[in-house]
């Protein structure tokens, strides 16, 4: 499995998802991207680890956090995920970007 691999950055999606105090997972990536996925999402034809950005060198989350949540701890949840995930695919060097795009007042499922 590579680390671009759908199933890899599915997977990859589905621990993020899975961290305490996030609420929904965002597109990431380039404008383009982000565009696409939001039209995939409404159509249903996207897939949650369609909406992390995943590169030789970057790898980019955007997430919702649930207000009862210290972002920053969410934040740095989500990072330590993704960089054992990053190791495990083989990107060791790789960006790990984690942004809060939305506060949530309660947990939303998406």
């Amino acid at each position: 499995m590579t680390p671009t691999d759908p199933a890899s950055v599915a997977a990859l999606a589905a621990e993020v998802i899975a961290v305490s105090g996030v609420s929904r997972l965002y597109p990431a990536g380039t404008l383009a991207s982000r565009v696409g996925t939001a039209i995939g999402a409404v159509t249903g034809a996207s897939t949650p680890g369609e909406r992390i950005a995943v590169g030789d060198d970057r790898v980019a989350i955007r997430i919702g956090v649930d207000s009862g949540f210290a972002t920053a701890v969410v934040c740095r949840d989500v990072y330590a995920v993704s960089r054992t995930w990053a190791d495990r695919a083989g990107l060791p060097d790789a960006a790990i970007e984690v942004t809060a795009a939305s506060i949530d007042d309660a947990i939303q499922a998406d």
